[in-house]
C-alpha cells in the first residue's frame, strides 16, 4: 500500500512542535531579568520567558550570574504571547529548534554577532515578524528557520558577516547568488543575479500569487515553493537546469506552468497535490518523470510525454490518493498521449491509464485536417482564458497542436504563427 505523503501530513511533522514545561531550576532575580534559564557548567541557557516580563519587548542579558549566556533552547518562547521585539546579544551561539515558533505578536528580532548556528524552525510561523537582523557570526542558518511568516519584509545582515548579506531586503549567501529566504510582498521577485534558489526559500508563505524567476536562475532547491498555497502561476526561465524534490507540493491554485527548454528531470514530488494544475507541456528536452511528480493533480484530464522522456517512476502522473481505500488510484478518464513504444506507452499501460497516440498536426487546433483562421482564433479564446486564471478548455492534443512555437506555452504568439501558416497555405494554392 502506497503511503500518502500529503503536504498536510509533511507540514504536521516538518512543524511538530509540542510546548515544552519550561524548567525554574534557576530564576533570575526580581526586576533583573524576564527570562528562566539554567546553568550548564560554565555558561547560561535561556530556557523560557520570566515572571517579570511585562511590556513585550524582551533584551536578553550577555551575562547572568557572572556566566555567558551562549544558548536559547529549543521550544524557549514557543507560543509566547505578548513578545513583540526581542535583542539576542552577542554572547549567544546557538539559537534552537522553534526557539520562537508561533509567536504571534512577534513584530522584529535582533540577533547578536555571536549566534553561528540558527536551528530550523527556530522563528516560524510569526504571522506578524516583520523584520529581521543578523549579526557578523551567523555561519549556519537553517532554510525553514523563518518559514510561515507572511509579513516578513526585510532582513538587515551585518556586512561584516562572512557567510550571508542581505539583497533587496532578502536573505542571500555572502556573494549574493543563493536565495537563503524570500522578504516582500505578496508578488515576489527573485533578486538579479540570484543563480540558487535555496531549499524553503519560499516555504509556506501562503500568501504570495506570484513569482518573477530572473534568467540568470538555474536550479532551485527541495521545497523551494511547497505550500505557497496562493502562487497562481509560474514560469521558468529556460536557464533553469534542475528542480529540487517537492518544489511546487501543495501549491493547490497553481494553475499554469511553463517549464524550460534546460530541464532534464521532473524530480520526486515536484508537483505533488497541486489540485488546480489543469495544463502543462512537457518539452522535449525532459528525460525522466520521478516518483509521485504529478500525483494527486486532480484537474490535469491528461499530458503529451514526448518520446525524450526514458523514465517515468511510480505513481509519476495520473494517479490519485484514495481516502475512502487508503491507497493511489487512477484519476478517472486521464489520458496519456505519447508515441508507440515509448516510456509513456509502457507507464500507461502498466498503471491502466487510457494511452493514445498524437493525432493533431501543429496549428490545426480545430482538429479538421487543415490550419486556417478559425485556428488562430481558437488559439486566442484559449489563451484569454488562461491569461484570467480560468481552467484550459484545451484537450491535451489541442494543448500540444496550439503551442507552435514549441515554448511550453500557448499565447498570442501562437495564434500569429497559425494565421501567418495559414497565409503561406493560401498562397500556395
Amino acid at each position: 500500500m502506497k503511503r500518502l505523503i500529503s503536504f498536510a501530513a509533511a507540514a504536521a511533522v516538518l512543524f511538530a512542535a509540542a510546548p515544552k514545561t519550561p524548567s525554574y531550576a534557576a530564576e533570575t532575580p526580581a526586576g533583573a531579568s524576564c527570562v528562566v534559564y539554567k546553568v550548564e557548567k560554565d555558561h547560561i541557557s535561556i530556557d523560557g520567558i520570566g515572571k517579570d516580563f511585562r511590556n513585550g519587548d524582551l533584551v536578553i542579558p550577555e551575562k547572568i550570574d557572572g556566566l555567558p549566556v551562549t544558548c536559547i533552547r529549543e521550544n524557549t518562547f514557543f507560543h509566547c504571547e505578548g513578545l513583540k521585539t526581542c535583542v539576542i546579544p552577542d554572547s549567544v551561539e546557538k539559537i534552537g529548534n522553534r526557539a520562537f515558533f508561533d509567536c504571534p505578536d512577534l513584530v522584529s528580532v535582533t540577533i547578536g554577532s555571536g549566534a553561528s548556528e540558527i536551528d530550523s524552525l527556530s522563528f516560524s510561523a510569526c504571522p506578524e515578524l516583520t523584520s529581521v537582523t543578523i549579526g557578523k557570526g551567523a555561519a549556519n542558518i537553517s532554510g525553514y528557520a523563518f518559514s510561515a511568516c507572511p509579513k516578513l519584509s526585510s532582513f538587515t545582515v551585518s556586512k561584516d558577516n562572512q557567510s550571508y548579506s542581505s539583497v533587496n531586503s532578502c536573505l542571500c549567501s555572502k556573494n549574493g547568488d543563493t536565495l537563503v529566504k524570500y522578504a516582500g510582498g505578496s508578488s515576489a521577485a527573485v533578486p538579479d543575479k540570484i543563480k540558487t534558489i535555496g531549499e524553503g526559500a519560499f516555504f509556506e508563505r501562503e500568501d504570495m500569487t506570484s513569482v518573477s524567476i530572473p534568467d540568470t536562475v538555474t536550479s532551485i532547491d527541495d521545497a523551494a515553493f511547497s505550500g505557497c498555497l496562493s502562487l497562481k502561476s509560474v514560469e521558468f526561465p529556460d536557464s533553469v537546469k534542475s528542480l529540487g524534490d517537492s518544489c511546487f507540493m501543495s501549491c493547490n491554485s497553481l494553475s499554469k506552468v511553463r517549464l524550460g527548454s534546460s530541464l532534464k528531470a521532473i524530480p520526486d514530488s515536484c508537483f505533488y497535490s497541486c489540485t488546480s494544475l489543469n495544463n502543462i507541456i512537457i518539452p522535449d528536452n525532459v528525460e525522466s518523470i520521478d516518483c509521485d511528480a504529478f500525483f494527486s493533480c486532480a484537474s490535469l484530464s491528461g499530458i503529451y510525454i514526448p518520446k525524450t522522456v526514458t523514465t517515468i517512476n511510480e505513481d509519476a502522473i495520473g494517479r490519485r490518493y484514495d481516502t475512502r481505500q487508503s491507497s493511489s488510484e487512477n484519476i478517472s478518464g486521464f489520458v496519456i498521449k505519447g508515441e508507440k513504444g515509448s516510456a509513456a506507452e509502457k507507464y500507461a499501460s502498466e498503471n491502466g491509464i487510457i494511452f493514445g497516440t498524437r493525432v493533431l498536426q501543429k496549428g490545426d487546433v480545430t482538429g479538421d485536417g487543415v490550419i486556417d483562421a478559425v485556428d488562430a482564433s481558437t488559439v486566442l479564446s484559449e489563451y484569454a482564458l488562461t491569461s484570467t486564471d480560468k481552467p484550459s478548455s484545451f484537450n491535451v492534443e489541442q494543448v500540444i497542436a496550439a503551442d507552435y512555437d514549441n515554448n511550453t506555452a500557448v499565447n498570442a504568439v501562437d495564434a500569429s504563427l497559425i494565421l501567418t501558416k495559414y497565409a503561406e497555405n493560401a498562397v500556395k494554392h
